[in-house]
């Protein structure tokens, strides 16, 4: 089932016009992409300077990728010491690795200890 019909289908049920938009069909089907989520602009930028990809990072880790990536995209928050081990992999502090910036619906917000001394450390 495609997201327009699966849109169509919500917009019945809830007495609504159907909408052929694909952003009003992504909002509607998504609903949790309307949500703040904090992400770590920190640990995007070591795993690019160290060349490490997902996957190996991932499987040194000792987590699936898929989980990873939920952490890396602000979907999941880490626990204290799945940071530690994501932080020892990367040889860097854990503190300013998962340092948040905070981002909803499609735009960045408010910053949360990320500075202009991002590439410095």
């Amino acid at each position: 089932m495609s997201v327009t019909a699966i849109t169509d289908l919500n917009a019945s049920v809830l007495g609504r016009q159907p909408s052929y938009g694909v952003a009003h069909s992504m909002q509607t089907a998504l609903p949790w992409a309307e949500k703040e989520r904090c992400i770590y602009p920190n640990l995007k930028l070591r795993m690019f300077t160290t060349g490490m990809r997902q996957n190996r990072l991932a499987k040194l880790v000792g987590i699936d990728e898929a989980h990873l990536s939920r952490i890396v995209n602000g979907v999941r928050v880490p626990k204290r010491q799945m940071k530690l081990e994501i932080a020892r992999v990367l040889g860097c502090d854990t503190e300013w690795l998962f340092e948040r910036t905070m981002k909803e619906a499609g735009k960045f917000g408010a910053t949360m200890g990320v500075g202009e001394n991002l590439l410095h450390r």
